[in-house]
């Protein structure tokens, strides 16, 4: 009876649909800021460079429901973190070992801060994304003005439409009451900091070690899983991450056999699967992994023209979406697990106090 009780919580939780505020505005908003910065690369042909700024676009969606002056600073913060995460990634690209340690980092400080200052969800993840995309890209020194440039602009992009957005369609917003929150250990989020950011080092090693051409994928399979509140949602959203992955592959398979988009047709396409993806995201994280999946790929393929053989791809996608859940899992018990939280903050209390003897 147990495990049948189980398995109806897990299939009602992966086909129920949440209520949420959340109106259709800011999702198109979110498909128009991708979509845009894709067009503009599309329209010079430099598909690689919409790309970029694409990703730094998605700082639009740390857009929160607070006065307009609180709103905007906030937005520009995460901006600014936007690019110090690329550029942090970027800069150690040119070697395996170095652009681990740097991704180590990033998801380090960007837990850290995003915990210190309360951030809502999305937190830490796009921050650390937008360094494990860095790290796969070729590395050229005289090319990081240009690549950091980019990302900076997409993100300045989505922080202007977020203002008109807010001055004309998002009039009358009424700020949300802070909810009152347990107030941690000193310590606790500087272990759990610690940890997700030797998750993310592992993770992106063992990718390389691999040899597998987008070794990233593997830290944000595991970083998607770690987005779960406590060790229950972790698990839930690991199983809904690699089902809805699976399906999102198949999807993706069949879109990218029968029809082949290319061009402008893969804007509209990628803009598209955003505005569902944040439709989905805040109701059903099950039923938005299987638009998710689309939509990265595309995303990732989009300025090599997709020539890449798919059923390789669609190999890859699924052996490192497999490897990160399990990292994810693994490192969500750890996260969640009390004793060796607490023995690690004694271990940090021993440290400092050795320094201040000293």
């Amino acid at each position: 009876m147990k495990f049948k009780h189980r398995l109806n919580t897990h299939v009602q939780a992966f086909v129920e649909l949440k209520k949420t505020e959340r109106l259709w505005h800011f999702p198109l908003l979110a498909g128009l800021c991708v979509g845009l910065c894709l067009w503009v690369g599309w329209l010079f042909d430099r598909p690689a460079y919409g790309n970029l700024s694409s990703i730094g676009a998605l700082v639009i969606l740390y857009f929160t429901q607070a006065t307009l002056s609180k709103r905007m600073v906030h937005l520009c913060v995460c901006a600014f973190g936007f690019s110090i995460s690329f550029a942090l990634g970027y800069a150690f690209s040119f070697s395996h070992i170095l652009s681990a340690i740097a991704l180590g980092l990033i998801a380090f400080l960007s837990h850290l801060i995003t915990s210190w200052f309360d951030v809502p969800p999305p937190r830490n993840f796009f921050f650390i994304m937008i360094g494990a995309v860095a790290t796969s890209i070729p590395f050229h020194p005289e090319a990081i003005p240009l690549n950091v440039g980019l990302v900076s602009m997409g993100a300045m992009l989505s922080v202007l439409l977020a203002l008109f957005y807010s001055v004309f369609v998002a009039k009358r917003v009424v700020e949300p009451k802070i909810k009152s929150r347990i107030k941690k250990k000193r310590y606790t989020e500087l272990v759990a900091s610690f940890i997700i950011g030797f998750a993310m080092f592992l993770g992106l090693m063992i990718g390389h070690w691999l040899e597998l051409k987008s070794a990233y994928w593997i830290p944000l399979s595991a970083l998607a899983i770690l987005q779960g509140k406590d060790l229950f949602h972790a698990w839930q959203r690991n199983l809904h991450r690699i089902i809805g992955t699976f399906i999102g592959i198949g999807i993706t398979w069949v879109m990218m056999l029968s029809t082949a988009p290319s061009g402008l047709e893969l804007v509209f396409l990628i803009a598209g699967l955003q505005f569902i993806v944040e439709m989905l995201v805040v109701r059903n994280y099950g039923l938005a992994v299987i638009f998710i999946t689309p939509l990265t790929i595309f995303l990732a393929e989009n300025a090599s023209g997709l020539h890449t053989n798919v059923n390789e791809l669609m190999e890859a996608r699924i052996l490192d979406t497999v490897i990160g859940s399990l990292i994810g899992v693994l490192t969500g018990w750890f996260l969640h697990h009390e004793f060796l939280i607490a023995k690690l903050e004694k271990q940090l209390r021993s440290v400092e106090i050795l320094l201040h003897r000293k």
